[in-house]
Order: C-alpha cells, then structure tokens, then sequence
C-alpha cells in the first residue's frame, strides 16, 4: 500500500471552507487563489505518484546502484509536504471565516463528512477481504492488525477532526493555536520515547495513532507536527488583513523561517548527546523532523518568490501572460486540488483492492520487474491516466445530483457484494 506517502491528498478547494479543507491544501477564502500552493501540491503529486510507481516496478539491480539512495531520501518529503499543506490549508481557509466553525452549521458539516469520507477510503484501501462475515470474524493478528493500521488518509482525518472540534468548543482563536502549538511540539520532542511505548494494552484500533506497533506508517507521534504546524504557521501568518498577495506577503518571512528551521538540528546536535531512548532517527527523531519542515518550507518559500516575480512580469495576467502559462496553470490547479483522487487510483491500479486486482497481482506486470527507462515510461504513462481520472472527477463533482448519486452507487455496490461474499 502506499509507504510514502508516504501521501496523499484532496478535492479540490473553491473559494469555501466547506472544501476538504483537510487533505486539499487547495486553500482560497473569498480571496485570489494561493498559486505557489497550488503548485506545491502539484509537485507533491508528481513525487507521490513516481515514488510509488518506482517503488513497486522498479528491479533491484536498479536499486543496487548509487543513485536509489538520494531517490527515497528524495521521496522522503512526499509526506511532509501533504501533511504541512493539509494543516496550512486548514489554517487558511478557517481563520479569516471563524465564526462559520465555532458552530454546527453547513460549512461544519460538509467538513465532518469529508473527515469520514477520509476514515472510509482509508480503511477501504486496506479491507484484507470483502466479505463482512469474514471481516467481523477476523481475530487479533497481523491481518486485522494490517486492516487497523493507519495511513496518511486515517491521520488527516483525525487529526484535523480534532482541531475542528476544538475549535466548536472553545471558539476562541487564541485558546484553539495554543492547543494545537502544544501539540505539535509535543508530537515531535516526545516521538523517541512514545516510539518506545508498549501498546499491546490499547484497543487495536488505537495502537496505530500512537506509535508504528501493528504496522502504521503514520502515527500522530511525529507526523501531527507537520500538519499542526501548518495550522499555527497560518495563524501567524494571516493573522493581519493585508492587500498584497499572499506570495508577496509570504516570501521572505517563509524563506527566513525555512533557513532558521534547517539551522536548529545543526545547532542543537552541538549540544548532545541526547537522553533520547533508543528509537528509528529516520522516522522519530526530532532533529531529523526539523531538517525536513525545515526544507518543505523553503521549498514553499522558493514558489511564493517566483509567483511575486511572474505577477510582478505580468505573466500570471490570464489574458497577456505567456501561452505555456495560460495552458499549463489549469492543469496544475486541476491535479493539485483533485490529488485524493489521484492518490486512491494511481494505488488501486498498481495494488489493485479486494474487489479488483491491480497490474501488480493480475499478472500484467512483476513487482521489481522493470529497469530505469521502463519504469519511467510506466510513471509518464500512469501520469497521464490519472490527468484523464482528475478532470473526469472535476467534471462529475461540479454536477450535484450525478455526483451523488455515482456515490451512493458505489457505496451500494460495495455493501451488496460484502454481504454475498
């Protein structure tokens, strides 16, 4: 299933909160759309989708060489990206309209639904099998463990349900960001020692959110940091009305940010050694969570600085602007904000489901069957294929009543089939 996303995200966010705020950093709050985001999400895509596909396809005499190292370290900040972006996204479109979230209505209703539908796709890609009979049957071992472990979707989905949560409760800003600050640090510093935590005596379908036991690969302890983050960083960044762009406000103090956070594990490791407990430094440590927000947010800050220079050339202008501009923005904005469902199909057709297999387990193709040029002909193709399901989906949800009703379809399928298996 998917290890790196180590991944993946959501649809695409209009000028409402009520957009799945969550896993879409698509963010825009009655205000021109964020285009350095967009294009950071676009990016993000891109390492997700060839991430997965190398990581699958690719055969090993390939991965012996020199290069497949820096590839995964490369890859290694798919999920940081997703994470910040869910969580700045978040931040973004709730601030400026609080008191929209303070009370149950429809924009908090369509975000709760959303969350669901994160728990429910999430927990859908890994159904161990499709009968319900056998499902509820299942006993405590690694396949239900496997079934219960949680993924980037269940991690969003909680996570930000919560801060919603908080936010109906204590309906003030203050209180919300102090909360959700102290969590993030939290999550972060205390993730050697909560690594190191038996719980064998927690609910099976808790273990996971706490630490890597039962095979999670996103746990709130480290990973909430890059999304809590990214809520305190839109606190603090829009907090003042301003009629500048958000690229032009946004640059300089994301870059010096950036520069400061990559600078405190090398500060800090000075100072060491730690009386941290014995943990993984690639998934735990806390210097190691630094060095990656740290570069996430200078990659950020890089894209606000060229979207200032394009607007201030005039390129962005959708009439004058360059021809390349004015046909590949669209697309970006597209795949960017349909990136859920890019990241549910690219998996279905690599590891297929319990109602279908995917080209790995049909016998079209071997896992760690294909050298360099094929499996890079294999991303471009899958590419494309998930730019033909991204604008197909766009399309549907912009027709209401055909958007639901496809569904529910599925929906129904699903329960008929697990209830005659």
């Amino acid at each position: 299933m998917s290890r790196a996303v180590a991944d993946a995200f959501l649809p695409e966010p209009r000028t409402s909160s009520e957009e799945l705020d969550a896993v879409a950093p698509a963010v825009v709050a009655k205000s021109p759309r964020w285009l350095a985001l967009d294009v950071f999400r676009f990016f993000a895509v891109l390492m997700m989708v060839q991430g997965h596909v190398f990581s699958t396809l690719l055969d090993d005499a390939t991965r012996a060489t020199g290069w497949f190292p820096h590839h995964n370290a490369f890859h290694g900040f798919t999920a940081p990206m997703f994470l910040f972006g869910a969580g700045l996204a978040f931040g973004y479109t709730t601030f400026p309209r609080w008191h929209e979230h303070t009370s149950f209505g429809p924009a908090v209703s369509k975000r709760f639904k959303r969350y669901v539908w994160l728990l429910v796709l999430g927990y859908g890609l890994q159904l161990p099998t499709l009968s319900l009979t056998e499902l509820l049957a299942l006993q405590e071992g690694p396949r239900l463990a496997q079934f219960l472990s949680v993924n980037v979707l269940q991690h969003i989905g909680v996570s930000l349900a919560f801060v919603q949560l908080l936010v109906g409760v204590l309906k003030r800003r203050d209180a919300v960001i102090a909360i959700v600050a102290v969590l993030a640090a939290v999550s972060v510093l205390a993730a050697p020692w909560v690594w190191g935590l038996d719980v064998s005596g927690l609910p099976l379908w808790l273990r996971g959110y706490v630490n890597q036991a039962d095979y999670s690969w996103f746990p709130l302890f480290p990973w909430a940091g890059f999304t809590y983050a990214g809520i305190v960083l839109a606190w603090a960044l829009f907090r003042a009305p301003s009629t500048e762009s958000v690229s032009g406000r946004l640059a300089w103090p994301l870059l010096a940010l950036s520069l400061a956070t990559m600078l405190v594990p090398v500060v800090i490791d000075r100072f060491g050694p730690f009386p941290w407990p014995p943990h993984s430094f690639w998934k735990a440590n806390p210097l190691f969570f630094f060095w990656r927000f740290g570069n996430v947010l200078f990659v950020l800050a890089l894209l606000c600085f060229a979207e200032r220079f394009a607007a201030r050339r005039g390129w962005l202008d959708a009439d004058d602007g360059p021809r390349v501009v004015r046909v590949l923005a669209p697309w970006v904005t597209l795949l960017a904000a349909e990136s859920l469902v890019i990241y549910v199909a690219h998996l279905l057709i690599l590891h297929g489901s319990v109602i279908a297999p995917g080209v790995t387990r049909n016998g079209m193709l071997e896992t760690r069957s294909l050298g360099l040029f094929e499996s890079s002909i294999a991303t471009v193709l899958m590419m494309a294929v998930m730019i033909v399901a991204a604008k197909a989906w766009s399309s549907l949800r912009k027709q209401a009543r055909a958007y639901t009703i496809v569904q529910l379809t599925i929906i129904g399928v699903v329960l008929l089939l697990s209830l005659t298996k």
